[in-house]
């Protein structure tokens, strides 16, 4: 069981992706304190009570749990709700709106679940958007629910490691989930930092670089000796394929945004100044001004997020600050609809 996590500013296209019955034959398989009527009426839903706690920028809560292939026999619609509901009680995820939606689009189980991230007493929700935690949550409920651990590294129950091994696992699960958003070294660096762990180093006698060792509570291990995706070769390999993919969704955001532009001054030409000027001002502000807001938290699970759908149904929505939870696995079924489904894809602002 993989957990991702995200949060942003506006429901409406998060609505439509999770629940999109004619792409993903999606369906609402738990929910709380919502109008399932349509999506509209979902989404008015969790505007309406997001109004209670205006100074909240962020309050746009979606988590997707992905599950193994060999588990798909047992997990039942119930039984995956269940799951479902554990995890968010476990997060700290209460007396609050939620939709948790099932697709079946992917040979992977796996669910997305929209929630409030302003709870029902007009308060903000905060420690659920903390990678660690929900790495321990999803360990613990994929070993209750007797479901099926990844290879390598993943099968390994975390609670019985001893001495070093505790530093070299958690020095893994950190930089793995680095992996999934930073785009270079500079910011996997700092991300690492904020989370107790260093990274230098190593050089040829001509001064290339050789290799990576990380160090934490003062332990260290070369890159090589935690795993083999985390030598120096491997990790640049995977940050230059994240700029690239990067650079891709936001030239195709960039193209989309101004396709809806030049639509809207067609059919709106005394608009045609205010508007532009508009949504510059926002796209602007989504790609430079998003910075840190998600208060405070670790580098390394900070990502600048956004939907191409909610760029083309709601430009005037800034771009949303994502956050990614759970861990990688080898297996290669992990949720891959922000991946290869551009109809919902996160971007990330350069740093």
């Amino acid at each position: 069981m993989i957990a991702k996590i995200h949060s942003g500013q506006g429901f409406a296209g998060l609505v439509d992706y999770a629940n999109d019955i004619k792409n993903k034959n999606a369906e609402i398989i738990a929910s709380e304190d919502v109008d399932l009527t349509s999506n509209k009426s979902i989404t008015a839903s969790f505007s309406l009570q997001a109004k209670s706690r205006p100074s909240l920028k962020n309050f746009v809560g979606h988590i997707s749990l992905s599950f193994a292939p060999e588990d798909a026999p047992k997990l039942s619609n119930r039984l995956m709700a269940n799951i479902a509901k554990e995890y968010l009680q476990r997060m700290g995820i209460v007396n609050t709106q939620y939709i948790i939606s099932r697709h079946h689009d992917k040979p992977h189980p796996h669910v997305h679940i929209a929630y409030n991230r302003v709870n029902n007493d007009g308060n903000a929700i905060f420690g659920d958007q903390n990678f660690r935690k929900s790495a321990r949550i999803t360990q613990a409920l994929t070993s209750e629910y007797n479901l099926t651990f990844g290879k390598g590294k993943k099968k390994v129950n975390r609670d019985r490691l001893k001495g070093k091994d505790v530093i070299k696992y958690r020095i893994y699960d950190i930089v793995k989930g680095g992996l999934e958003v930073c785009i270079d070294w500079k910011e996997l660096k700092n991300g690492l930092i904020a989370e107790g762990i260093s990274l230098d180093f190593t050089y040829k006698t001509d001064g290339r670089i050789k290799g990576v060792v990380f160090t934490c509570d003062d332990i260290s291990f070369g890159g090589y000796r935690i795993d083999r995706t985390m030598t120096y070769k491997n990790i640049d390999r995977r940050l230059q394929t994240n700029l690239e993919e990067y650079n891709r969704l936001i030239a195709s955001m960039e193209e989309k945004r101004q396709r809806n532009i030049s639509s809207h001054s067609e059919n709106q030409p005394h608009e045609k100044s205010s508007v532009s000027e508009n949504k510059t001002a926002d796209m602007s502000a989504g790609i430079s001004g998003t910075a840190g807001a998600s208060g405070g938290g670790s580098l390394i699970v900070e990502k600048i997020a956004a939907t191409a759908m909610e760029m083309t149904v709601q430009p005037h929505i800034a771009p949303v600050l994502g956050v990614g939870g759970g861990s990688d696995n080898d297996r290669g079924w992990r949720d891959e609809d922000e991946e290869k489904d551009r109809s919902y894809v996160p971007y990330r602002r350069r740093r």
